[in-house]
């Protein structure tokens, strides 16, 4: 069986288990729906036709893409993919999990360590196994994760890059904020990150050209 026909039976699999019984959906990595070469047909063939449609994708600064968005009225569930070629719609150069999902990333060496969105700075830190890099918050790219230093989450399953997106805490210390406001790259460990709680509310899978 391919890699490919297994993660589509296991997902299946899963999904059943969990409308009748509540157990976590699958931990996705850059595989099967999301690898290199996936196209649209094989998003449908994993999740059902019916439960994929087209949409312009929204990537920041006010702009967006055409892409495939997968069960689009769940926020819970929605996947958004953006198409290296977006008029084929082959080749995913960004897969994107939102604020809201309850999907998870597997990481290699983390086999019960998924990524997933709340993740605290400090739990990814350990992920990572060092320090990692992120952007100041304030601004359209603010809080993103910008650089893993080679640590384990710079290599998720099948090749791809792995990108968070953080934010910080709404009650967190104005003093601290300001420190970490704006385009300014941080370290993890910085003191005055860490004042202002910052957890993960995005995820990416990113495929480079």
């Amino acid at each position: 069986m391919s890699r490919s026909s297994s993660f589509l039976a296991g997902f299946l699999c899963v999904v059943a288990v969990t409308s009748a019984g509540a157990q976590a959906l699958p931990a996705f990595d850059c595989t099967g729906p999301f690898a290199r070469e996936a196209n649209e047909s094989t998003v449908a063939a994993t999740f059902g036709a019916a439960n994929v449609t087209r949409a312009d994708i929204p990537i920041g600064e006010g702009y967006t893409e055409p892409g495939t968005v997968v069960f689009a009225g769940d926020d819970a569930k929605r996947i958004d993919i953006v198409w290296r070629d977006p008029t084929a719609r082959t080749r995913p150069a960004t897969v994107i999990f939102r604020k809201g999902s309850t999907w998870r990333i597997a990481i290699a060496g983390l086999p019960d360590r998924p990524v997933a969105l709340g993740a605290t700075l400090e739990e990814i830190e350990a992920m990572n196994g060092k320090p990692f890099s992120i952007n100041g918050f304030g601004w359209d790219l603010g809080g993103r994760a910008t650089g893993w230093h080679d640590g384990r989450l710079a290599h998720p399953i099948g090749g791809c890059t792995l990108l968070l997106g953080f934010d910080h805490a709404a009650d967190a210390p104005p003093d601290a904020l300001e420190k970490v406001n704006g385009d300014v790259d941080l370290l993890s460990s910085d003191a005055a990150l860490r004042q202002v709680k910052p957890v993960v509310v995005e995820m990416m899978l990113s495929w480079g050209q």
